[in-house]
């Protein structure tokens, strides 16, 4: 049986089939919501790794809000999915968003003390 993390993932590949720019055509704009915006705000942590490993760039990718798919993760609560992410790619805590914010100010602003050692 298929979890809705798979079938998350399997949507995901249908919408690249039906539309071969539905992963690259974000890449080509400064500040756009893209699927891993929405995965990682969701917590749908496997699905958000599937989407970085195939474009990693978009990691990086700011929001129309000025955030970051880590930063929406960590807003949203969602650890395993920060924690998935910061695993794939370190560098993603360094990401300055809105206001020059990074996650691992916000981490610091929070004194959440278990992620700031995993971001250590």
């Amino acid at each position: 049986m298929d979890t809705a993390q798979d079938l998350d993932i399997n949507k995901f590949y249908d919408s690249i089939n039906s539309n071969p720019d539905y992963i690259e055509g974000p890449n080509n704009q400064l500040f756009v919501q893209t699927p891993l915006h929405i995965a990682a705000s969701e917590g749908h942590t496997r699905l958000a790794l599937e989407i970085l490993r195939l474009k990693p760039s978009l990691g990086k990718k700011l929001n129309p809000n000025g955030l970051s798919p880590l930063i929406l993760a960590l807003h949203k609560g969602h650890t395993a999915t920060v924690k998935g992410l910061i695993r794939y790619d370190p560098d993603l805590i360094c990401v300055h968003g809105r206001g020059g914010i990074t996650p691992l100010h916000y981490v610091v602003e929070r004194q959440d003390i278990d992620l700031l050692i995993k971001f250590g």
